[in-house]
């Protein structure tokens, strides 16, 4: 049990494990783990502890909403979904009552370092190299996506890890050498995934952890020499300077409405014929009509790509032989699939859970895992995985962990005599 969450953590970016264990290395260690915690309680050695935040009972409510959405509708490929939402709250409870004291915590946050310093180094040694180990989508066969199934999700790791660094350093709860390293090492690669979102993102991340730390002016120091090194990395190579370009051209056109034309226009990345550049805008069209026809309750959790292909299909590019049918935005997602009932219980939860993190922001233990959520509900919104996204659900279990650790919470004042005089008084005679 003691390390049973360095398991997983470790575990979790392996997901190309899935080739030869049936399933990723992590939902195996996951389950011994769990196994293990069973026996404890039914030894009563341990007991199932709850979060007793109120932010919980909004996300209750809410996963219970997107279950009974699924139950109405089934629609064909919405399986993988709803063992999603089912699965990774249960894992979430189970290392919440994991992780019960800040040793615990620091194990899991340098573990976290450490997976990151490792996928990092493979990274690099595989670009030299030019080998991989796991390419199954041919689409990206000529992006970096090391141990991941897909280089946009590999960025959102190597982001979440540069991140957890920053704050760790800043506060000295890991090796300094070994934050410094994984930060610069996280900051040298992911440009090498080519993820645009990531080339935008990664910047927007450190600096927000830099900020939110409590030591700024040791977070401040290491966010600055990681974006100088993401800086050259990306500079350096032509193919990712190009992207950047394309990513900053996307923000700008996004921020001011307007279609920036002085600039050479970025490369097309084609799959089959199939332009890529412009899936989002038909994907996000077609969910925010979906929202607009069933405001409410929307089409059912996990019916957007079966609307898609069907009663709205009109969305689909014709020029595009192969285009994605897969929404990429998780608001997006969630209003079309559930509605206005769904994505306010969403945001409702996301709120209140940062009200409740911020009251209990000076506990560096609440501060890492609610600065690694924003990066992750950011990246959501361009390449999709929120629920189903394991270091969310990692994430809110330290989080809600975090607040049981005593100094969470201001300490109530205690009603003390004003002087030794006073207090010598007070004794009995």
């Amino acid at each position: 049990m003691r390390f049973g969450l360095v398991a997983v953590i470790l575990t979790l970016p392996l997901e190309f494990t899935t080739t030869y264990f049936w399933q990723p290395l992590a939902r195996w260690a996951l389950a011994i783990t769990g196994i293990a915690f069973v026996y404890l309680v039914a030894t009563g050695r341990r007991e199932v502890r709850l979060p007793r935040q109120a932010s919980v009972i909004v996300l209750a409510v809410f996963l219970a909403f997107t279950f009974a959405s699924w139950l109405l509708l089934r629609a064909p490929g919405s399986s993988k979904g709803v063992l999603d939402i089912t699965l990774y709250p249960i894992a979430g409870l189970l290392m919440f009552n994991v992780a019960r004291t800040e040793d615990d915590h620091r194990r899991a946050w340098m573990a976290l370092l450490v997976s990151g310093l490792a996928v990092a180094a493979l990274g690099a040694i595989l670009f030299v190299t030019h080998w991989s180990i796991w390419t199954p989508n041919p689409a990206v066969a000529n992006r970096l996506n090391i141990t991941f199934g897909d280089p946009n999700i590999t960025a959102r790791f190597l982001t979440l890890c540069a991140c957890a660094a920053v704050l760790t350093f800043a506060a000295r709860k890991a090796p300094s050498w070994l934050a410094v390293a994984t930060a610069i090492a996280c900051a040298l690669v992911l440009p090498l995934t080519f993820s645009r979102s990531g080339l935008a993102l990664f910047i927007v991340s450190v600096v927000v952890a830099a900020v939110a730390s409590t030591t700024r002016r040791r977070a401040a120091a290491l966010a600055a020499g990681t974006l100088v090194v993401f800086a050259v990395s990306t500079g350096v190579n032509p193919v990712t300077r190009d992207r950047a370009e394309s990513a900053a051209m996307t923000l700008a056109t996004l921020v001011t409405g307007s279609t920036n034309t002085s600039a050479p226009a970025a490369r097309a990345t084609s799959q089959g014929g199939v332009t890529l550049d412009d899936n989002r805008k038909y994907l996000v069209a077609a969910g925010v009509n979906m929202f607009v026809d069933h405001p409410l309750t929307g089409v059912g959790f996990g019916g957007y790509q079966q609307q898609l292909v069907t009663n709205y299909k009109r969305y689909l590019p014709p020029n595009f032989l192969h285009p994605d049918t897969a929404s990429h935005t998780a608001f997006v997602t969630v209003a079309a699939e559930e509605g206005v009932v769904g994505l306010g219980l969403l945001l409702g939860f996301l709120v209140w859970l940062g009200v409740e993190a911020f009251r209990a922001r000076r506990s560096v233990w609440v501060q890492l895992p609610m600065v690694l959520i924003l990066p992750i509900v950011l990246y959501s919104q361009f390449e999709g995985r929120l629920l189903e996204e394991p270091y969310f659900w990692l994430c809110l279990a330290l989080v809600y962990a975090a607040f049981r650790l005593r100094g969470t919470r201001p300490p109530a004042l205690s009603r003390q005599p004003a002087n030794r005089d006073a207090a010598v008084s007070r004794l009995p005679k």
